[in-house]
């Protein structure tokens, strides 16, 4: 009885630990995830400083692709993380479409305001084939990798630079 005991305590104190860990963490790294609050435990908001959610920026985002003249259905989110020159951590969220083919996604910077992340203007888009053309991130820059196996697809990169005035 009192290795029964002995567990359960263990397994509640590590079960603790463990949730505790990941709340501490600014986001959830690599994971892909249906909403943005799922894998974001900062407060997330746009550049007009209003809080981004999984509905706002699925719809900003598609209708953005929409003037561009892809008709979208956004459906997974993912924050990737990695470094730039001076190796200071960057993070950048991605989100892929429904049927796979498309992938974007932009920088998020942290605010001065303590847990608050902006999320940037979309800036990558990789359009192509639903078995490859998967938008990649090194520092500061976006690639796309190609069609795995299909030949008769292309790949094609969008980035969009905004200059401010």
């Amino acid at each position: 009885m009192k290795k029964i005991n002995a567990l359960l305590v263990t397994l509640i104190v590590s079960s603790v630990f463990i949730s505790c860990s990941k709340d501490d963490q600014e986001f959830v790294v690599g994971q892909e995830s249906f909403t943005l609050e799922n894998i974001s435990n900062v407060e997330l908001i746009n550049f007009e400083g209003n809080e981004v959610t999984t509905a706002s920026l699925k719809s900003s985002w598609e209708n953005q692709m929409k003037e561009e003249g892809l008709t979208v259905e956004l459906n997974t989110f993912e924050i990737i993380e990695t470094y730039d020159d001076q190796n200071n951590k960057l993070y950048f969220l991605k989100t892929t479409s429904k049927d796979g083919i498309v992938e974007t996604g932009a920088f998020l910077s942290k605010d001065l305001d303590g847990n608050v992340y902006r999320v940037g203007q979309k800036k990558c888009t990789c359009t192509g084939c639903p078995n490859g053309c998967h938008l990649e991130v090194s520092g500061s820059d976006c690639t796309c990798s190609g069609c795995e196996g299909d030949t008769s697809k292309k790949c094609t990169k969008t980035e969009t630079i905004i200059i401010n005035t």
